[in-house]
């Protein structure tokens, strides 16, 4: 299938745009990923307002590319005899976006351009932004923060001028926030004396620290760097949190209310990440993933928030009444309730999490520094593993024992074990193994279903299919060849039943080729895709998981970047975007390749 453009992808370790094809910024929030946007198009389009670079003689967006080893965008325009380049970055831990427009006469006659740049800001009931002009100068102030927008290379907002034949113009604009306007013109300021080489270089020098994936296929590798950037977009530079992904709202599926603000770090999320990070050899970057996540700890060893905002603190749930997405979706929602739900893997993501890290670092001092948190979120397991829970998909109607949790929790009690061996406390590796054997032996007999013959989402005669239960095999409890899981697995490669228009009928999760992540869902998802790809590298099936790799990578963007859902019958992008759960997958998936290949 011919990927699909969508959204370019940048950001600077507290923010991030969508920047669209047709030159505009169509979602950017200030000062920090969970503020309100200051621009939000890319949501609603009817007023959610843009940064737009409109030109005369008209052009037409050609294409969209990251300069190669950077998240430098470069969208391209072209027509009667005009070519438009822009060139678009966020340096690292600075605070504003760069925009470098590159005008050239590419005709026989000479051309007066007329460029106009237009800031038009989201306005709703809740929030308003107030806008001014002071020569070529825009202002805006909001709820939260300030941003100056200004230009320079030419005398105003709006100008003319003459290009003869093969001539080019350049000039910047400079996007710079702050929590005032004063702060915000200072950052515009300090925007001129980040250069684009700098940027370049900044980005290719991180990526050189990245573990190489085993591959010749320049598509794979291209997928592999960008997700590994993603990733690092994701990351919120001053706590180490790591959010979902940048965006709220973006409709889940077609005509849904599944409309949900991911701009928040998620423990599992984060965890994955990290994990990530690890094993691509970021060990900086995942190691500040755990101690912001110790840093929530509770007194009694629990995490009972799964997401916080990533400051560490607030955060409450609302509804824009008068926005809509793309299509008329609502709601739309800023902040997100499920904040305040019970999921029982949150310490097993942590101490599994820290585990992997020992693994990585071998840093025996860190560890040790740490013991008192791992001691205690290890006797929380101990306590609350059996309890009913929202889990992984976070269903708000109803608590259940799912099997993913309880999963965690026995990833989380062996994680305690083994570090307990290795800091010379065998007492507690002895009670933790017992542990985790007593939560092994509960949801192996009463996760299975006798009738569909499958490991099923929850207890109980009534629970679906479920991809999260291939957490059996990723942790240890079932070999890949056990036959039980076989058997799940191929109940799972059945045809999904609204995939075969049945939709009342049982089915599997297999939907036009991609994976759902339970029955009876809308629309395949990247991250069960993966997951069943990675299941299938683990039980010998080469050539079935790289199918699945190759099923995301034709539906990811011509960027390669990965929404949460995808539709393999049109290519399109659901959900808010880009998703972190996708991108480290497509890591971990590659590493993993490459390490059963050593």
């Amino acid at each position: 299938m011919k990927h699909q453009p969508y959204y370019g992808f940048i950001g600077n370790g507290e923010t991030a745009a969508l920047i669209a094809p047709d030159f505009s910024i169509a979602w950017l929030c200030v000062p920090r990923f969970d503020s309100f946007p200051l621009f939000a198009a890319a949501l609603c389009p009817e007023c959610g307002g843009s940064l737009r670079l409109n030109i005369e003689p008209r052009v037409t967006p050609l294409s969209q590319r990251y300069l190669p080893e950077s998240n430098i965008l470069e969208t391209i325009g072209r027509g009667n005899g005009l070519q438009v380049t822009v060139l678009d970055f966020m340096p690292w831990g600075y605070h504003h976006l760069s925009r470098l427009i590159i005008l050239e006469n590419t005709g026989t006659v000479t051309l007066k351009p007329r460029v106009d740049w237009v800031a038009r800001p989201i306005v709703t009931s809740v929030h308003t932004f107030k806008v001014r002009f002071q020569g070529s100068f825009q202002f805006i102030s909001g709820p939260e923060g300030a941003a100056c927008i200004g230009m320079a290379g030419s005398p105003g907002p709006t100008s003319t001028l003459t290009l003869k034949p093969g001539e080019k113009h350049r000039f910047w604009l400079v996007l710079a926030y702050g929590s005032s306007l004063t702060l915000a013109r200072q950052h515009w300021t300090a925007g001129f004396y980040s250069s684009l080489e700098e940027n370049l270089t900044w980005w290719r020098q991180w990526l050189r620290k990245a573990r190489r994936p085993h591959t010749a296929n320049p598509e794979v590798t291209e997928a592999y760097y960008r997700s590994l950037m993603v990733l690092k977009l994701l990351t919120y530079e001053r706590t180490g949190a790591i959010i979902a992904a940048p965006t709220t709202s973006f409709p889940a599926v077609p005509g849904g209310n599944d409309n949900w603000d991911y701009r928040y770090c998620w423990l599992r999320d984060g965890y994955f990440t990290a994990l990530a990070f690890d094993a691509a050899g970021y060990h900086e970057e995942a190691r500040s993933f755990y101690e912001f996540a110790l840093s929530l700890q509770q007194p009694d060893g629990g995490w009972y928030m799964p997401l916080v905002p990533v400051e560490g603190r607030g955060g409450t749930e609302y509804i824009a009444g008068d926005l809509a997405g793309p299509n008329g979706e609502k709601p739309i929602r800023f902040g997100n309730a499920a904040m305040h739900q019970i999921q029982l893997d949150n310490a097993g993501n942590v101490l599994d999490g820290l585990w992997n890290h020992y693994l990585a670092t071998r840093d025996r001092e860190y560890i040790r520094s740490r013991w008192d948190a791992i001691r205690r979120a290890a006797i929380w397991l101990e306590n609350y593993w059996d309890q009913p829970e929202n889990g992984i998909w976070e269903i708000r109607e109803r608590k259940d024992h799912w099997l993913y949790g309880k999963i965690l929790c026995y990833a989380g009690l062996t994680a305690a074990s083994h570090l307990s061996i290795e800091m010379g406390r065998l007492q507690w590796a002895g009670r933790w193994h017992r542990a985790a054997s007593r939560v092994r032996r509960q949801l192996l007999i009463h996760g299975w279903s006798v009738d569909r013959q499958a490991y099923l989402q929850h207890y109980g005669p009534d629970a679906p299919l479920d991809i999260s239960v291939l957490a059996l095999e990723f942790y240890g409890l079932l070999a890949a060849n056990h036959p039980r899981l076989q058997k799940t697995v191929a109940a799972m490669e059945k045809p999904a039943p609204v995939a075969r228009g049945e939709p009342s009928g049982r089915g599997g999760l297999n939907m036009w080729g991609g994976i759902a992540r339970f029955e009876h869902a809308a629309i395949p998802f990247y991250l069960p895709t993966l997951w069943l790809g990675r299941y299938y590298l683990h039980s010998g099936n080469y050539e079935r998981a790289h199918e699945l790799l190759q099923v995301c990578l034709d539906n990811a963007t011509d960027l390669y970047l990965m929404a949460e859902h995808f539709d393999p019958r049109t290519g399109e992008q659901w959900g808010n975007f880009p998703q972190g759960f996708s991108h480290q997958e497509i890591v971990r998936f590659l590493l993993d390749y490459a390490y059963r290949e050593e």
